[in-house]
């Protein structure tokens, strides 16, 4: 995987702490597929940018403030686990969240294809090496 397809990955979690899908958007091949992670109310397989930014739209809605740390990259082949960080104020209770995950994105000519969401690290590591 070329460092340029993990930049192009990184900056689009940037872009979505600042609320800018399209920036978010942008590393994502035509016909993406989004599996997000069973823990979060309106999970599922998201394809296409149209469903992804759907998605993402609504996610954003339910947060006053929002920021992803990536604290650890490991890329295997065209797949790279990124470890995340989320610290959150929920929009209409007040609620603060502090949370890890992962994603695996899986990359094509530095296009996010697929990205995979997992409760934890050692799920993600465990689905990018074989």
């Amino acid at each position: 995987m070329r460092d340029e397809g993990i930049q192009a990955v990184l900056a689009s979690y940037e872009a979505l702490n600042h609320g800018d899908i399209d920036g978010t958007l942008a590393v994502l091949a035509p016909d993406v597929e989004w599996h997000e992670s069973a823990a979060l109310p309106d999970a599922g397989v998201f394809r296409g940018r149209d469903a992804v930014r759907a998605f993402l739209e609504q996610f954003l809605e339910s947060w006053q403030e929002l920021h992803q740390e990536i604290e650890e990259v490991v890329v295997e082949g065209d797949r790279a686990a990124l470890m995340i960080h989320l610290t959150a104020r929920g929009r209409g209770s007040g609620a603060q969240v502090d949370a890890r995950y992962a994603h695996v994105w899986t990359l094509r000519d530095a296009e996010g294809v697929r990205v995979d969401a997992y409760d934890d690290r050692a799920a993600a590591l465990r689905a990018i090496r074989p």
